[in-house]
């Protein structure tokens, strides 16, 4: 609360007599400070020294000015009344009164019917004293944030002690909707400084039929710094458990951000101890290094599927920690990762060789891109073809230990690559991009345990490729013109069927025998293809009050392979894919695999997407909203997959729709329907009240998984103050 303001009239003690007034505004100079002042009269009395300005009085000291109807100075007691209506301003803020009086010699002031509006809410009380350099009393103090003329709830407290920028102290404390009470606080300390302060978080409430009643959230908000801050709190379930959790932040812009989780519980009918602990940091020196590390660790891999709220956590089936260290050496790129998986669905009775853990400690890889292989000249006319030639290089190591069921794989190589590439064009029209790779890789042993083996292996490529473009005249849904472009491209990629090792120079075909393959370190092959290609891509343009905008509406790429070396059946499926955007609200995407050889689909997908927004005029007659009609906005979705082979047929739909009914209520409904089970997965309904400054809110959700509702009022702008319930399977 800004009472503090008080203190300029303090500086109007002892004034020297002005010689003579002018007008109605003077300045008088005081034994400490210059105030400046404005009234329609001023009466100063020479005996006494008191002094008295009347009517639209307006006092100034550096950033603080008062209002008032009468301001008098006494100078035997030393104080200094306001009277009428007052009004006083400090950096922003304002506080008003029927009165203030303050007495100068014991530094102690009191604002009579005092009432401020402070950051996001409004104060009132009968009187505010200053009974220290930072501290006030408030009698019969009131507080709210909505801002009717007749309130829709306060908080009253018969009496508060405040320390300004600190905290206030208040006991007790009553909540009132309208002018019920329906709260009740025997003890109340809050902050009132600004930013994130520490305090007492308020829990939530509920009830399951899996937990019975439940407090959830209820613990402490530690603020150590700006950079830092946490959260410990704890809940208590009737039937099952007991839990305390630890939520630590930390950021520094420009350098550095992360958190970590701690979670420990107590099962009541279990008698298990349970843990979770989650961490991450991203961290970015000066130097141009970057730390990033995360951490997850469980008592036991059901630890998520049985205490998680969120349906997609209960199903996540893996748990990862890493770390990775990346830096830049000039055109260097240096990156090392120590990372490894955990695979919480591993049954050990079901499926033989299940991977249960993968560690890769470490992983590193270096990297130089692309760069002239010859200098380009400065002056263009001298850029010879050479000039296009770029080469690149990396390496890769990788220790990997993955552990099964009932054994276990651990292997080790490093793998160095190094290519050309060019890119030129021929009679203006043709592409080319002609490119070389060499690869080698050592590894810790092969299949016969001999230490370091090694092959090295090349590859040669060409691609090449041209545009062809149409332009057509517009008409179509207001177009100024559509441009169809078509792009074929042929690619050629050839390798050896011989590799180099330490025998010399050795068929391919026996790289299985001896050397392992893991993770992307796979084995030297021959490899003959021709890739072809053809993409379509329709462009349209349009030009409204002179701006031109230029989009896509459709596209369709369809490509295959030849497989050289094959005896039969060379060419692979026919692939294509095709995107439809006729409409800015309409996005339809369609894939397809087509096997020339048993002519029959390999795969055939279609998912779409349908966005409406606008006014639906249908209840306007009883709705008094604007003659537009209701708000409603939708989106629906559908996937689609043919069941082929193996794979099941998919027909599911999504759909999130939204409507205003008036402008105090609204409805949001979501569903996930599977079409060819004729079932519903998820179903949601949403429905809101705006209560001017409270809001309410009811869910109703269904699902296989949890199914229940969800009801909450809350203040907006206090939303830790509610009443909510909270009732599920889950």
């Amino acid at each position: 609360m800004t009472l503090p303001v008080i203190i300029p009239l303090v500086l109007m003690a002892q004034p020297a007599a002005p010689d003579s007034l002018e007008a109605d505004t003077s300045s008088v100079q005081g034994t400490l400070e210059t105030i400046a002042y404005s009234a329609d009269s001023l009466v100063f009395h020479p005996g006494d020294g008191d002094l008295t300005l009347v009517g639209a009085v307006s006092v100034d000291y550096r950033d603080m000015t008062l209002h008032s109807d009468t301001v008098e100075y006494s100078s035997d007691d030393e104080v200094i009344v306001a009277r009428g209506a007052s009004e006083l301003f400090d950096r922003g803020e304002s506080i008003t009164g029927s009165g203030m009086i303050y007495n100068i010699n014991t530094r102690k002031g009191r604002i009579l019917e005092a009432a401020s509006e402070y950051d996001f809410g409004f104060y009132s009380g009968a009187s505010i004293t200053r009974v220290g350099r930072n501290e006030f009393n408030i009698v019969d103090a009131r507080f709210t944030t909505c801002d009717a003329e007749s309130t829709h709830f306060h908080f009253y407290c018969p009496v508060m002690k405040v320390f300004p920028d600190d905290k206030a102290i208040a006991r007790p404390v009553y909540l009132y909707v309208e002018n019920t009470p329906v709260f009740y606080f025997p003890y109340w300390v809050f902050p009132i400084r600004r930013g994130r302060q520490p305090g007492f978080t308020m829990p939530k409430f509920g009830q399951t039929s899996r937990d019975g009643r439940y407090l959830r959230e209820m613990g402490y908000y530690f603020v150590f710094s700006d950079y830092s801050d946490l959260w410990v709190h704890g809940d208590i379930m009737e039937k099952t458990r007991f839990v305390v959790a630890a939520d630590e932040r930390h950021r520094v812009r420009y350098l550095c951000n992360g958190g970590l989780r701690t979670e420990w519980r107590r099962e009541f009918q279990t008698r298990r101890d349970r843990w979770l602990v989650f961490g991450q940091h991203l961290h970015d020196f000066p130097d141009g290094t970057s730390l990033r590390l995360q951490g997850e660790f469980l008592s036991d891999r059901s630890y998520l599927e049985e205490t998680q709220q969120n349906p997609e956590d209960r199903m996540t089936g893996e748990v990862r920690s890493w770390v990775s260290v990346n830096r830049y050496f000039g055109r260097l790129s240096f990156q090392g990762v120590l990372d490894r998986t955990s695979y919480l669905n591993t049954d050990p009775d079901t499926i033989p060789g299940e991977i249960e853990s993968v560690q890769e400690a470490p992983d590193i890889r270096l990297s130089l891109p692309s760069a002239p292989l010859f200098r380009p000249p400065s002056d263009p006319s001298m850029i010879r073809p050479w000039h296009s030639i770029y080469w690149n290089a990396s390496a890769h190591y990788l220790s990997r230990d993955m552990r099964m069921e009932e054994n276990r794989a651990t292997n080790s190589a490093f793998r160095a690559t190094s290519g050309l590439t060019a890119s030129s064009r021929l009679w203006g029209w043709l592409a080319l991009s002609p490119s070389i790779q060499v690869r080698g890789t050592v590894y810790d042993r092969d299949r016969n345990n001999e230490s370091y083996p090694w092959w090295l292996h090349g590859s040669a490529g060409l691609t090449a490729s041209t545009d062809i473009y149409g332009i057509f005249g517009g008409g179509i849904f207001g177009l100024d013109a559509l441009r169809h472009t078509i792009t074929p491209s042929v690619s050629i990629q050839w390798a050896p069927d011989r590799f180099i090792n330490g025998d010399g120079i050795v068929n391919s075909d026996s790289a299985g025998m001896e050397y392992y393959s893991f993770s992307d370190f796979y084995l030297p092959s021959s490899r003959r293809t021709v890739g072809l290609n053809l993409l379509n891509t329709l462009e349209g343009k349009r030009s409204i009050r002179g701006q031109i905008s230029r989009f896509d509406i459709a596209s369709l790429n369809i490509s295959t392979s030849i497989d050289l070396e094959a005896e039969e059946r060379a060419f692979s499926p026919l692939t294509a894919t095709l995107d439809l955007n006729p409409l800015q609200a309409l996005d339809i995407t369609g894939n397809g695999g087509w096997d020339l050889y048993e002519n029959e689909f390999t795969d055939l997908s279609v998912s779409s997407s349908l966005r409406l927004a606008g006014y639906d005029r249908t209840l306007l007659p009883d709705s008094g909203m604007t003659d537009l009609g209701l708000p409603i906005r939708m989106t629906l979705s559908h996937f689609y997959r043919h069941g082929l082979q193996d794979s099941p047929a998919i027909s599911k739909f999504r759909l999130t729709a939204s409507l205003d009914l008036t402008p105090g209520w609204s409805l949001e409904y979501s569903a996930y329907y599977d079409a060819l089970s004729e079932d519903f997965i998820s179903q949601s309904y949403t429905l809101r009240r705006d209560l001017h400054c409270w809001e309410a809110v009811f869910v109703r959700h269904i699902s296989d998984v949890d199914s229940g509702f969800y009801f909450k009022i809350n203040i907006l702008d206090v939303p830790d103050i509610k009443i909510e319930q909270h009732v599920s399977n889950f």
